[in-house]
């Protein structure tokens, strides 16, 4: 399910502006990476900044399931006020918020507007943990364009 603050885009290659995709969950190494995916982007390029929220599980029943899917939606609407101190360059910048699998999300937003690449910020969880399930070793996996990765600000290993 994609949650959309703009009209439905799709892309082509005709489009001469780059389109960067950037995972964003409010935390500083996602903030990094808006940063980042903002001066990719360029001044004529297009921002696409995507919080992906887990999914609800049907079990909870109807009134309970839409009432979990609103409020996880209004949270993740909420974070991109944190951006307001960003710097974003003049690229154009939109928001979606999506439901789902963080790798597969970003993967799916990209191919359906047609970017160029996909940004995510970097937790430097170790190798284990990256084995277990880190979105930046997903995307590596799994895309089918560029992907990158902008590494924690001190550089450290948590």
């Amino acid at each position: 399910m994609i949650t959309s603050t703009r009209p439905s885009i799709s892309r082509s290659a005709v489009d001469v502006a780059p389109v960067v995709v950037v995972g964003y969950d409010g935390l500083e190494e996602s903030r990094g990476a808006v940063e980042v995916a903002a001066q990719r982007a360029g001044p004529d390029g297009t921002l696409v900044v995507v919080h992906v929220t887990e999914p609800v599980s049907l079990m909870m029943g109807r009134p309970y399931y839409h009432h979990a899917v609103e409020t996880s939606r209004l949270m993740a609407e909420r974070s991109f006020d944190d951006l307001a101190d960003v710097d974003l360059g003049s690229a154009t910048v939109e928001h979606e918020v999506i439901e789902g699998a963080p790798a597969e999300a970003l993967i799916r937003v990209a191919r359906t507007i047609g970017a160029r690449e996909i940004v995510v910020g970097s937790r430097r969880l170790g190798r284990l943990r990256a084995l277990l399930g880190s979105v930046s070793h997903r995307l590596l996996e799994t895309a089918d364009r560029p992907v990158v990765i902008v590494p924690t600000p001190d550089g450290l290993v948590r």
